[in-house]
């Protein structure tokens, strides 16, 4: 029998976050209200969907799909017209309270190559790497090609990490910040916060300094991360990023800092790059992210290219992690331990 909608309640477009929430938890969905706005992402850029190619773009069971497609129904903000649809009121609650604008699509396999569209955004990219410090070794520095870090931007709004999103990004020598904002103005979204801690004050004048020169909103800071994050930004970000120094130590501390500024909610995302490793430190990397109560989702190999570094043979790979309901940062308070690969070396001598 088809349900019938009705018209929605100004209730029901005023806070939509509240909204997703009341879905997820009428629907039982497990991946609560990321996995709400994940079908609402799906159907905005498509237009419309049958409920099971929605399945297949957001990888949500059928009947689940189903589940939360009644809810958001009942609300108003879907119609079913040869398909699932957004209703007027849908739509404009998610451009403009979750604020989706765009419907551009990256297919694989460009995530990894770049089309000959996004040219002058390479140039830029290029540009702006030459003019950045050089190399810390001490602080296992190793720059991201320019190429790498569009690519990056691209997989974050790709999974819904840049529209209306608060994003914190650990270190930033590779440039990510900016490689977002140069994508966000050439889609034409709006990232509502872009903010990068950063413990190397020339990188943070250089990324502040580049910033108001490309008119972008992006905030460095200079921040060391062996202590905790301020406080003004613990649980205030949608998602993280970070390459972090290539020891164990470094990638525990990282994505705890990391893990720490996230919103604690299920399905808000992590994104992690890290060396090829020897299988048993491979599992104790894993095992690392998912005691922080971040589940792995993907790992591209071999995403990341560099400029030298030769212990990682000029690459790294990509993971793409979600919060659980267990998110817990391993390490809290001032961490002293070994960090980068240079405070081994020293204790060895």
């Amino acid at each position: 029998m088809r349900r019938r909608t009705r018209k929605p309640k100004r209730s029901d477009i005023r806070h939509s976050g509240d909204v997703l929430a009341d879905v997820a938890a009428d629907a039982r969905l497990a991946e609560g209200p990321e996995g709400v706005r994940r079908v609402l992402r799906a159907i905005y850029r498509a237009g419309t969907l049958t409920l099971r190619d929605l399945s297949r773009e957001t990888g949500l069971p059928v009947p689940v799909v189903a589940a939360v497609r009644g809810e958001l129904e009942t609300r108003g903000w879907l119609e079913r017209r040869g398909g699932v649809n957004l209703s007027s009121a849908g739509r404009n609650a998610l451009e403009k309270q979750l604020g989706l604008s765009c419907r551009r699509r990256f297919q694989r396999p460009v995530f990894p190559v770049l089309d000959d569209e996004m040219r002058s955004l390479r140039a830029r990219m290029e540009a702006l790497g030459e003019r950045r410090p050089p190399v810390d070794v001490r602080l296992d520095q190793s720059h991201a090609t320019a190429e790498t870090a569009l690519r990056r931007a691209v997989l974050l709004y790709e999974y819904d990490g840049l529209e209306g999103r608060d994003v914190l990004i650990l270190g930033d020598d590779d440039l990510t910040s900016l490689a977002i904002g140069l994508l966000a103005d050439f889609l034409g979204i709006s990232v509502r916060r872009v903010v990068v801690l950063e413990c190397d004050p020339r990188l943070v004048a250089f990324l502040n300094a580049a910033s108001r020169e490309t008119r972008q909103a992006i905030e460095a800071v200079e921040h060391d991360l062996r202590a905790d994050l301020p406080g003004d930004l613990l649980a205030g970000f949608d998602l993280f990023f970070t390459d972090p120094p290539y020891t164990l130590s470094g990638l525990s501390l990282f994505v705890s800092r990391g893990a720490a500024g996230l919103r604690p909610e299920v399905g808000k995302q992590g994104i992690i790059c890290f060396g090829s490793r020897r299988p048993d430190e491979t599992a104790t990397a894993v095992g690392t992210i998912t005691e922080t109560g971040l589940a792995p989702v993907e790992i591209i190999p071999d995403f990341n290219r560099y400029v030298g570094a030769q212990m990682l043979a000029g690459v790294s790979h990509l993971i793409r992690t979600v919060a659980t309901a267990r998110l817990t940062p391993r390490v809290n308070g001032f961490y002293g331990g070994s960090l980068y690969t240079a405070d081994r070396s020293r204790k060895k001598g």
